[in-house]
């Protein structure tokens, strides 16, 4: 590598000149002196990330390539940004060096705004309560229609089991009415064998269709019963409760 070597002259010794060695660039792959590949890197190399380069916003600092981003997103004087209170409604654009400026000189300018989006947003918020105070009753409303519907449905259903339960019952009195008059008129009647056996079994047959109609009408209001209860459930929503408005 480079560097000084030590020659015998006339019995002294003298320095020589240092012996020069060629390395590649690792940025471009030129071969370059190795005392002069910092020098080469910094200045001369179009590829290095140690090429110094001026801003080329004009603020006149030079900076390695690798860091000329950084340096005008975050640091650059003469880099325009956006007005602090952007979020507020300003639109100036103004050079970092001069955003305190820009802010000391809009101060009720920017406070206007501030201001103003407060009340826009109140104005959001009021509308947004109205919307879910008009839901609210316009819920109110349907729970309050089911109830009723679910009320009606159950009147309508208790009232049909009392009429039918009635009407059996007086249909069962009017069949024993109906026998026992039959047999106060038979029992003084000279009756065969047969015709007393016919007459018992169709008393009894139709004592049977009467316990046969009884159990199918108690049968139909333990359905009715279980379809009110799931009716109940699904309109309450998740758990048969009512969601809370």
């Amino acid at each position: 590598e480079g560097g000084h070597g030590m020659a015998e002259e006339g019995g002294m010794m003298r320095l020589e000149e240092p012996v020069s060695v060629s390395v590649p660039c690792e940025y471009c792959a030129k071969q370059v002196d190795k005392r002069e590949l910092r020098k080469h890197q910094a200045y001369d190399c179009p590829q290095s990330e140690l090429r110094i380069m001026q801003c080329p916003k004009g603020c006149g600092q030079n900076i390695e390539a690798r860091s000329l981003e950084k340096h005008i997103v975050d640091e650059c004087p003469l880099e325009l940004v956006p007005c602090d209170f952007q979020l507020s409604g300003c639109p100036r654009r103004i050079t970092r060096r001069a955003k305190r400026e820009h802010n000391s000189e809009n101060i009720e300018y920017h406070l206007s705004l501030i201001n103003k989006g407060s009340l826009e947003r109140d104005d959001r918020t009021a509308k947004v309560e109205k919307t879910l105070r008009a839901r609210e009753m316009e819920l109110q409303g349907l729970y309050t229609a089911l109830d009723q519907e679910r009320k009606e449905r159950a009147e309508m259903f208790d009232e049909f089991e009392e009429r039918m339960m009635g009407m059996l019952e007086a249909f069962e009195d009017r069949i024993k009415e109906n026998t026992d008059s039959s047999k106060k008129a038979l029992s003084g009647s000279v009756l065969t064998t047969n015709n007393v056996d016919s007459m018992r079994r169709t008393v009894d047959g139709l004592t049977y269709d009467v316990q046969n109609m009884k159990k199918e009408a108690l049968d139909m209001s333990v359905r009715v019963r279980r379809m009110q209860t799931a009716q109940a459930e699904q309109s309450s929503g998740p758990g048969g409760h009512r969601p809370a408005l």
